[in-house]
């Protein structure tokens, strides 16, 4: 029997991995959202390494992001 794992530990061993678990382009979805038609704010929930967040302000928007993974808020 292996032992129980919560989320937070699993995403956290998830992100121990040097490359990018998920790629550095952004989700598919968020990208055709492009353009964003005009500066605003952009919340960024459970964005891992960072990917989604980093293309929202790419896009010139405000954004905070979050993460519970510590491993990965250390790569975004």
């Amino acid at each position: 029997m292996s032992p129980f794992n919560t989320p937070q530990q699993t995403w956290n061993q998830r992100f121990t991995a040097e490359h990018y678990v998920f790629g550095e382009m952004p989700n598919a979805y968020l990208q055709s959202l492009a353009p964003h038609p005009s500066p605003g704010n952009a919340l960024a929930v459970a964005d891992g390494e960072g990917r989604n967040g980093v293309w929202l302000a790419q896009q010139g928007l405000q954004v905070d992001a979050f993460d519970f993974s510590v491993n990965a808020i250390r790569k975004a």
